[in-house]
C-alpha cells in the first residue's frame, strides 16, 4: 500500500472510533442520555404517585382530627367500644360436620 492509502485508512479508523465513542461509550453519549431520561421519567411517575398518596393521607389525617364519625369508625376497627356497650364476636363454622 502506498502512504496515502495507509493515512486515509488510519484517519477513517480514528474518525469511526471517535463516532462510536461519542454515540455509545462516553459518559455523555446519546445512549447514556437516553438511560438518564428513562430513569428521570420513572422517578417523575413515582413522585406523582407519592404526591397523590400524600394528599390522600393529609385528608385522612384532617378527618381524623376533626370528624367524630371518622374517629369512631377507626376506633371500632381497632376493637374499641363505648362505655356500656357489649361486643359480640361471632365465629364462623368451617362447614365440616362430624359424620362417622
Amino acid at each position: 500500500m502506498n502512504r496515502k492509502k495507509v493515512f486515509n485508512l488510519f484517519f477513517y479508523l480514528i474518525v469511526a472510533t471517535i463516532i462510536v465513542y461519542i454515540l455509545f461509550l462516553g459518559p455523555f453519549s446519546f445512549y447514556q442520555k437516553y438511560q438518564v431520561k428513562q430513569r428521570y421519567e420513572r422517578l417523575q411517575e413515582n413522585y406523582s404517585e407519592l404526591e397523590e398518596e400524600n394528599e390522600r393521607l393529609k385528608k385522612e389525617n384532617e378527618a381524623l382530627k376533626n370528624d367524630e364519625k371518622v374517629i369512631e369508625k377507626k376506633a371500632r376497627e381497632f376493637g374499641m367500644q363505648k362505655a356500656g356497650e357489649e361486643i359480640f364476636i361471632f365465629q364462623e363454622e368451617d362447614g365440616k360436620s362430624d359424620k362417622n
